[in-house]
């Protein structure tokens, strides 16, 4: 049997193995990642809003110009935000031979219903500047009805994710932060390293202890 033979072996019995607890989480995880992440989406969009305002001499609070570019990038920062960087939605299984998961983005079903009708107008919009502009139209919009096409069947995806106990897994256990890191490495050469996010550092308490109950 093959090293990878036997990982999925492994993979097998750790999904077929009786779970002995269940957990969700929703968010990033981490006492302070949700931070940087507003962080992020705050400074690409309003540093841009922020150069316009000292670059254009009548960009002024008077302009309904002004009010336009100022909604669109408050619009822009929540799409960076929830579209671009969203906010996880995970379900851990906790079993003997390990923990496997899945993972979701919490993006809302609407948003990609826009995203795919965008990349539809797109498309048709591409097709509209190649007869109108000619050939020379593929420079430019070549490249963006490739991504509209790759947009248009853009919808959510679940990730799996696992990992397995070896005799020994060594548990990283930070205080006062409801995150814990399991490092593991089994006879298949097979090593791991996951964080693990929970609610509230009652319930990574109880799952510390199941841990090395098992």
């Amino acid at each position: 049997m093959t090293n990878r033979e036997n990982i999925d072996s492994i993979k097998k019995r750790l999904y077929e193995a009786e779970v002995v607890h269940y957990w969700e989480h929703k968010g990033w995880g981490g006492k302070y990642e949700y931070l940087w992440r507003w962080g992020v989406a705050i400074f690409v969009n309003y540093s841009i809003f922020i150069l316009l305002w000292l670059a254009l001499d009548g960009f002024t609070v008077g302009r309904p110009f002004f009010w336009v570019v100022l909604s669109f990038m408050t619009m822009m920062m929540l799409i960076t935000r929830y579209l671009f960087t969203p906010d996880k939605h995970r379900c851990y299984h906790l079993t003997p031979l390990g923990i496997h998961y899945t993972e979701n983005d919490m993006i809302p079903d609407v948003a990609y219903q826009v995203v795919r009708g965008f990349a539809w107008v797109g498309i048709v919009v591409c097709i509209i500047a190649v007869f109108v502009l000619g050939p020379l139209a593929f420079v430019g919009a070549g490249g963006f009805a490739l991504m509209s096409f790759g947009m248009t069947n853009f919808k959510p995806t679940t990730e799996k994710h696992e990992v397995f106990f070896s005799d020994r897994p060594i548990l990283f256990n930070p205080m006062n932060d409801s995150v814990l890191r399991i490092d593991s490495n089994i006879p298949t050469e097979y090593c791991s390293s996951r964080n693990f996010y929970f609610s509230s550092l009652e319930e990574k308490d109880a799952v510390v202890s199941l841990i090395k109950k098992n």
